[in-house]
């Protein structure tokens, strides 16, 4: 059985989640080398970029996986790229399965 869109929702900010979470940690350790902790301490100012970056990572991942896993409809004419490659080729004769498209 297919899991649901929210399935596939969840497992996408999960995902998008843990990775912003690790980016996060990479670029609030860079900054907090470069330029210090300020006034805030460093846990808060670390733990402000993990959960921005994971944030916004998950939400786009979630977003993405959804529309990613929508079901698309069957082209109705499946033999296009045969008959446009023929043509390409200079090849005026029609090799099609399907005597509708003729």
């Amino acid at each position: 059985m297919e899991p649901s869109t929210f399935d596939k929702m969840r497992m996408g900010a999960m995902m998008g989640g843990t990775v912003g979470l690790c980016i996060g940690f990479v670029f609030g350790t860079v900054s907090l080398i470069r330029f210090g902790s300020g006034s805030k301490g460093p846990i808060n100012m670390l733990s402000k970029y993990m959960l921005g970056s994971a944030a916004s990572f998950g939400f786009f991942m979630s977003i993405g996986s959804v529309v990613r896993s929508e079901n698309r409809l069957p082209s109705p004419n499946m033999n296009l790229p045969i008959v446009i490659n023929e043509r390409r080729f200079g090849n005026t004769s029609t090799i099609n399965q399907d005597p509708k498209v003729n």
